[in-house]
């Protein structure tokens, strides 16, 4: 289709001239880490049977052994669809006494940059042998992975979706390259044209940049596909402009002109919150002394914070947990005063940055002033009941509302009309599916269908009664165009498909 008949703004994956059999798959939300206030992603296991699950399904894309040549896959389309590093959730800002907002700040490249040094040794290097440290492996074993499909002539593409976690990757060209080259393994003269062409028409930037910002979304006709992180509708992880703001919703025009600063600088979830969490933990683990009794046991509730969602639920736990040890063990009472002092401590800094009140919007800042009033009183229980609320406000959707839903870009009938029936993202960590039908156009099945990738990481859920429980979580959407096959069985054609993954083990629960 014509440039000039598409959506205002939108750019289309660039198609090739023949007609291939494709399989693209996604997946969502790594969140791989420096490891220094907790590792949020999946464990190696986990990414090595994902891998092999995926490496199966472009090998038997019709569930046969040996596919007949007009099934077999030729091209890999990989996406990663936002967070896939987290430059935020690390002790380093604390420890150089900067904050990740401060970006003109002379050392918050540096610090990125080690960050990124980090992320590689622990997530895009193979494990050294008797290493204690932690370690996932995922670009490491997608790497292989990789290798091994294109020794069978299956072409590959890897397309970094950018999130609101790693949007710091699109401001700091040294920590990008790092990644393309450390993570993705690819150098600037792996990049294609094509490729290079497509993201500066999407992201408004220069189209001679050796490594590229990543796009803000992916959208394919033949896969019938539109996939974006999903921070865009979040008031909380993007920021007004000058020419947007939320109540505006899905704007890629708009969002060119100011080349996405919308979704690059700093945010109040993302950002701010995040940030100030960060070295809530940092700070917490200096101060705590270890020969207390209790003192481990806080200590791993420290290293896991970030796998509640929301973060605030890990606040409560952290100050119920250690008031009950001070109350069944008086020695430990002095752990219980040091985690409110630290809590208060933080709380009183998190509210004194101007940065704080200014990335808040609305109901948000309504919220910080209730919390900076309350916070004076120096009461236990106003602090657990007010964190209590804030969690409750800040729980993620275990649904998606109709008029949220209809309003996604794929669903408005001008994207529709270019065939795109299949809306994906991720961001809020809960994996949701939704169907819908609409009377136009006409032609053909009119069925559209939301999905929501979830995340890959381990969790903490609370039991059925009591106490709680580390489980691993995953999903991967497989979607299969096989435009070769048109001719012989023109309805068998397209399928999708999401493999859900949950694993539990005394290895999780092993404190």
């Amino acid at each position: 289709m014509a440039e000039r008949e598409l959506p205002p703004g939108l750019v289309m994956w660039p198609a090739g001239t023949a007609s291939k059999n494709r399989v693209c798959v996604l997946i969502s939300d790594i969140h791989c880490t420096d490891c220094t206030v907790g590792n949020q992603t999946a464990s190696e296991t986990d990414w090595q049977l994902f891998f092999e699950q995926l490496e199966f399904a472009v090998h038997n894309p019709g569930d046969k052994v040996e596919p007949p040549s007009e099934q077999r896959i030729d091209e890999l389309l990989l996406i990663l669809n936002g967070d896939i590093v987290d430059l935020i959730r690390t002790s380093k800002w604390a420890e150089a006494g900067v904050y990740p907002w401060q970006r003109d700040d002379p050392r918050f490249a540096e610090i990125i940059v080690a960050v990124m040094r980090d992320i590689i040794a622990i997530h895009a290097t193979k494990r050294p042998e008797c290493s204690e440290q932690p370690y996932s492996g995922f670009f490491y074993w997608m790497r292989q992975s990789i290798a091994r499909l294109r020794e069978r002539n299956v072409a590959v593409t890897v397309i970094p979706i950018v999130g609101n976690h790693d949007k710091e990757l699109q401001v700091v060209p040294a920590a990008r390259q790092m990644f393309y080259e450390e993570c993705l393994g690819m150098t600037a003269l792996d990049i294609s044209d094509s490729y290079r062409t497509w993201v500066s028409a999407q992201m408004g930037t220069p189209q001679d940049d050796m490594y590229p910002c990543m796009p803000f979304y992916f959208a394919d006709a033949g896969l019938r596909l539109l996939a974006t992180h999903g921070q865009w509708r979040d008031q909380d992880n993007s920021r007004a402009t000058p020419l947007w703001k939320l109540s505006r919703g899905w704007q890629p025009e708009t969002w060119k002109r100011e080349q996405y600063r919308a979704f690059s600088d700093p945010c109040f979830g993302d950002t701010v919150a995040a940030g100030m969490l960060s070295r809530f933990i940092c700070k917490m683990v200096e101060a705590i002394d270890k020969n207390m009794p209790g003192a481990n046991r806080i200590c791993n509730l420290l290293d896991e914070m970030d796998l509640y969602r929301p973060s605030v639920s890990a606040v409560v736990r952290l100050l119920s947990e250690s008031r009950r040890l001070a109350w069944r063990t008086p020695e430990a009472k002095g752990l219980h005063d040091e985690v409110l002092r630290c809590f208060r401590e933080s709380l009183v800094d998190w509210m004194s940055h101007d940065e704080t009140w200014k990335s808040a919007h609305g109901s948000t800042k309504v919220g910080l002033h209730v919390l900076n009033i309350l916070s004076r009183i120096r009461w236990y229980w106003v602090e657990i009941t007010l964190m209590r609320l804030m969690a409750k406000v800040q729980e993620p959707e275990s649904d998606i509302k109709d008029r949220t839903l209809t309003g996604l870009p794929a669903f408005q009938p001008s994207y529709r009309s270019l065939g795109l029936r299949l809306h994906v993202e991720g961001h809020t960590h809960v994996a949701l599916e939704a169907d819908l039908q609409f009377r136009q156009p006409r032609q053909g099945r009119n069925n559209y269908t939301y999905i929501n990738l979830g995340a890959w990481r381990d969790s903490i859920v609370p039991k059925r009664n009591r106490g709680f429980r580390r489980r691993g979580i995953g999903r991967a959407l497989f979607i299969f165009d096989l435009a070769r096959l048109a001719r012989h069985a023109p309805g068998d054609t397209y399928r999708f498909y999401a493999r859900d993954m949950t694993s539990w083990g005394d290895r999780m629960d092993s404190w």
